[in-house]
């Protein structure tokens, strides 16, 4: 069959899972919230320790990124206008956590999206330098999220509103400020470690598993090839929420608006088509080919 004609019926099959206010998106939003703020408290107050803090505040900045990943590609509200206010304040919430601006991540997202994989104009590029060790693991998050939140500046301040560029700022503060006001002002030892540390760990799965792992190795740049399928063993399958469906990073890709807790669905509906076009549909520690009796 033609692939164009194969990408047809693709489309076809995703407008099934696109469009619906995505009500599980915003319960995710408020559940992350809310523990990430109860997880601070209960360690402030000496009710939970350091290491089991540090865990959960990673977990949580990782989830965290989700939501702000659905709400800048306008999932939350679907095609629902009058719901755009709980999409955009979805995004607001969790954007301090992750720390990354919501009213700008979509400059850098969109970029990222129009030029999958090409060095040079994918923002997201720099984050292939996971590849060269374990020290450019660690530089590479830091340089990751450093392009996060500077590309606004770097890219759209000079052709951006006032209110956009008021909005970026802000955010920016307040990102900053509410770590610097915890860490000062709770008198708990382990605060700092805590907050940091804990933002560190979530930032860095946030980085290797959403961004690196999914386009590895970086050297496809066509449309249903640039991303992987990353299947996990069957004794992972109980886990598997904790990735909230990232590791079928393919299916994003190919069809953004479609929710993240769709992506299961649509990934087993069109698979002989993902297949046929050559969609990478790997396993997720060996990256060898996946058998469709498999995934």
């Amino acid at each position: 069959m033609m692939q164009a004609e194969l990408n047809k019926q693709a489309l076809g099959a995703a407008k099934n899972y696109i469009g619906k206010t995505a009500w599980l998106t915003i319960a995710l939003t408020f559940l992350v919230c809310n523990l990430f703020v109860l997880c601070i408290v209960l360690f402030a107050n000496g009710l939970m320790p350091v290491w089991i803090a540090t865990l959960l505040v990673g977990l949580l900045t990782y989830m965290s990124y989700t939501t702000l990943h659905e709400a800048v590609h306008g999932n939350i509200h679907g095609n629902n206008p009058k719901f755009r206010w709980i999409n955009d304040l979805c995004g607001y919430l969790v954007a301090p956590i992750i720390g990354v601006p919501y009213n700008s991540h979509k400059h850098e997202h969109f970029t990222h999206h129009r030029f999958t994989n090409i060095e040079g104009k994918d923002p997201d590029f720099i984050i292939s330098g996971m590849r060269t060790g374990l020290l450019g693991v660690l530089l590479t998050t830091f340089k990751f999220f450093y392009v996060q939140n500077s590309f606004f500046a770097k890219n759209n301040w000079h052709t951006a509103q006032l209110k956009e560029r008021v909005t970026y700022c802000l955010e920016i503060l307040f990102s900053i400020g509410w770590r610097v006001l915890t860490i000062t002002l709770v008198e708990r030892s382990g605060i700092a470690v805590v907050v940091l540390l804990g933002y560190f760990m979530g930032g860095f799965f946030t980085a290797y598993w959403f961004a690196y792992r999914p386009h590895f190795p970086y050297d496809n740049t066509q449309r249903y090839q640039n991303t992987s399928s990353l299947i996990m063993p069957t004794w992972m399958r109980p886990f598997e929420w904790i990735w909230l469906g990232q590791n079928l990073h393919s299916i994003h890709h190919l069809f953004p608006r479609v929710p993240f807790y769709r992506y299961h669905a649509l990934h087993r509906e069109i698979e002989p088509i993902l297949r046929a076009q050559g969609t990478p549909i790997i396993g997720i520690w060996n990256r060898k080919p996946i058998d469709a009796e498999q995934s």
